[in-house]
């Protein structure tokens, strides 16, 4: 990817789309500095290009905790681009790591109720973004039945909204449902991780975080800064694993 995007930038140094692929490629390399260069570089090139202030906040900024600038980037975004349900919803996945529950709902809603866009192509995302936004301000009881509602869609075992669908059942009490998500997710740590730490079970909760490692810094970081993670934040195996995969302390 990077040999064909550098490649890219030779025969035209102001594509922008190029800088952005090349931002990609050194962030899955954990190359934090050479990949935040790239992707404002390209939004130097083009500064209407909406694609460019999201990648450089979920690709770069997210992952080191550096959420208030990753939202100014989005509010960018969503002026260059206000249509767009893509930055709609990574809008709201920011709001939703800053803690501002009832500003990401609001986005959430707007939302098309098909919308299947970042950060999960395989669901309706709408169900997903409106049911941890719910979870945020206290609904617990709403939260857990627009995540089963999105779950009724059909969605694949896979589907992220299955584990964000056992942290409710955990934080309502029905454990039993949470574990049965454990259960299937198995094949998907951050699911299970997710679930279980709304179950309030720690040791499990960060086991499963570990088992991410070998996916690498981007999807490490961007599942470390979800707010579902908060009590798990000052555990020293949490903080051990930003550290394991490159991450900024």
């Amino acid at each position: 990817m990077r040999a064909a995007a550098e490649k890219a930038i030779e025969l035209d140094p102001l594509l922008a789309e190029a800088h952005s692929a090349v931002g990609k490629a050194y962030a899955r390399d954990g190359q934090w500095a050479l990949s935040e260069a790239s992707f404002r570089r390209a939004i130097e090139i083009d500064r209407n290009r909406s694609e460019s202030y999201g990648d450089l906040a979920v690709y770069v900024l997210m992952q080191q905790g550096r959420i208030r600038e990753a939202l100014d980037e989005m509010r960018i975004a969503q002026k260059s681009d206000p249509l767009s349900a893509e930055v709609r919803s990574q809008l709201a996945n920011v709001l939703l790591s800053s803690h501002l529950y009832d500003e990401a709902a609001s986005e959430c809603e707007k939302l098309p109720e098909d919308c299947r866009c970042w950060p999960a192509p395989s669901e309706p995302v709408r169900y997903e973004c409106l049911g941890r936004a719910r979870l945020g301000q206290g609904r617990l009881r709403e939260a857990v039945e627009i995540l089963a509602a999105g779950v009724a869609k059909g969605v694949p075992i896979g589907a992220p909204i299955r584990g964000y669908l056992g942290y409710a059942y955990g934080r309502v009490g029905r454990r039993g449902e949470a574990e049965k998500i454990v259960e299937l997710a198995a094949p998907f740590p951050y699911h299970q991780a997710v679930a279980l730490t709304g179950m309030g079970d720690r040791d499990r909760a960060i086991a499963a975080l570990e088992k991410m490692v070998p996916t690498g810094p981007v999807r490490v970081g961007l599942a470390l800064a979800v707010p579902e993670f908060d009590t798990l934040r000052n555990d020293s195996r949490f903080k051990a694993l930003r550290k394991v995969v490159g991450l900024p302390q």
